[in-house]
């Protein structure tokens, strides 16, 4: 049988309630708020469980937009667990955020030390939601520098540098999550596609072939196999070496021998057609697979 800890423990480790129907979250918000109102979570459960429990009751307040109960939660927790707890600073700046606006909360998680993981995201976050690209790129730095480890952070500083068009910032980064997870299929499509666009910046500012051109088209289609010898029916991969095949091709002035590029393009092809005619993939995996395959119908 489920019991009310069962629920909030699954609706807390899942965030299931960021995605509830308004009927389903108001009755998860009743029985949360009852449970941690009662008195029965502090003479029921551990410290750490505790936390979780109120940390819930915490983050449905703040979307239903009870501040004032949000408050009382957040202090409540402040006495067990100490003003100067990273999960506490965390809560304290979302309630600013949502209370006070976004500067108020930066002006918080700047004033907490950079070797607080959850409050420096925080911190990225706000930059991130405020267009402070400078100033975002720089916290992610500080991030990556003192948790060299989190994968999760190099992506996103892999993101930030390409959004700002910087190429060979972002694949240096796309590389040090490779470094964490070398059988990421997803991230060796990534680091092919974006060596797709640094060729295309590079040719738009050029009229005139490169080595440099040459060079990330002939990364592109390294990690491009990567990703399908970790998957082979992986349609982000194989589309990517159509495409990057086809562009070795076309580029202004040859390479010369493209007969392996050739076989390639052949290979990738035949492998995208199949996955449509036998439905093997994803609606969205279909759909961009049959507007690659539309797009460069024409073979080397």
């Amino acid at each position: 049988m489920t019991t009310t800890i069962d629920i909030l423990r699954n609706a807390h480790s899942t965030s299931s309630y960021l995605t509830l129907p308004s009927e389903a979250f108001q009755s998860l918000y009743d029985v949360s708020y009852k449970f941690v109102t009662s008195g029965a979570a502090a003479r029921s459960l551990p410290p750490a469980n505790l936390y979780n429990i109120f940390e819930l009751q915490f983050f449905l307040s703040i979307i239903a937009g009870k501040d004032s109960e949000a408050n009382a939660i957040l202090a409540t927790l402040t006495d067990r667990f100490r003003q100067d707890s990273h999960r506490v600073g965390v809560l304290r700046s979302i309630y600013l955020e949502a209370t006070e606006g976004p500067l108020k909360a930066l002006e918080f998680v700047s004033g907490r030390p950079d070797t607080e993981l959850g409050t420096l995201k925080r911190k990225i976050v706000i930059l991130k939601s405020s267009n402070q690209t400078s100033a975002y790129i720089s916290e992610l730095l500080k991030l990556v520098d003192n948790f060299p480890s989190d994968a999760e952070s190099w992506a996103e500083l892999a993101s930030a540098y390409a959004e700002a068009g910087m190429y060979a910032q972002s694949l240096f980064a796309l590389h040090e999550v490779l470094l964490l997870a070398p059988l990421a299929y997803n991230i060796n499509a990534l680091i092919g596609e974006t060596s797709l666009v640094y060729a295309s910046s590079l040719q738009a500012a050029s009229s005139s072939h490169s080595v440099a051109i040459e060079d990330r088209l002939f990364e592109a289609v390294k990690f491009f196999l990567r990703s399908v010898e970790l998957c082979e029916d992986y349609v982000r991969g194989w589309a990517g070496v159509l495409v990057a095949t086809k562009r070795i091709a076309a580029i202004q002035k040859p390479f010369g021998d493209t007969s392996t590029y050739n076989r390639l393009y052949d290979v990738a092809r035949s492998r995208l057609t199949k996955i449509v005619e036998t439905n093997d993939a994803s609606e969205s995996d279909l759909a961009a697979a049959r507007l690659v395959l539309k797009n460069y119908k024409i073979g080397i």
